[in-house]
């Protein structure tokens, strides 16, 4: 085998064995009002996380791919792996109308154990407010 095909193999099959990591969300409602949270997967599945009171945290555990840093959870068969496309939080009321997203492009561009975000209804009218506050290893 050539010295440029071996590198290859070698360089694939490291990839391969790589094994997937488990990344916690910590998820914390800093604002005064009660919201509902949701993980949000491919193809409009979706898992409620329940109210999520004011000054209390939400910890999910998520698995992230070694081999392109994507989210998931595996489904409770354990047959497929369910792809994450988001995590939103809105107001009890006009949940649609209010939501908001943590941004995870960070947490797909990296290897992370975990990642910290915070979401908050503004007073009055208006769309909840997700930040990320802390990513890391």
């Amino acid at each position: 085998m050539k010295p440029a095909a071996l590198l290859l193999t070698l360089a694939l099959a490291a990839c391969a064995t790589a094994p997937d990591r488990v990344a916690i969300v910590q998820l914390t409602n800093t604002g005064t009002e009660p919201l509902s949270c949701k993980i949000i997967y491919g193809h409009w599945v979706e898992r409620d996380l329940g109210p999520l009171a004011p000054g209390t945290t939400f910890n999910i555990a998520l698995r992230q791919a070694a081999s392109d840093k994507a989210l998931y959870v595996n489904r409770d068969d354990g047959e497929r792996q369910m792809m994450i496309e988001n995590i939103v939080c809105g107001r009890l009321t006009d949940w649609l109308g209010t939501q908001g997203q943590i941004d995870l492009t960070k947490a797909r561009q990296q290897d992370i154990s975990h990642l910290e975000a915070t979401c908050a209804a503004p007073a009055g009218a208006g769309r909840v407010a997700c930040n990320v506050t802390g990513i890391g290893l």
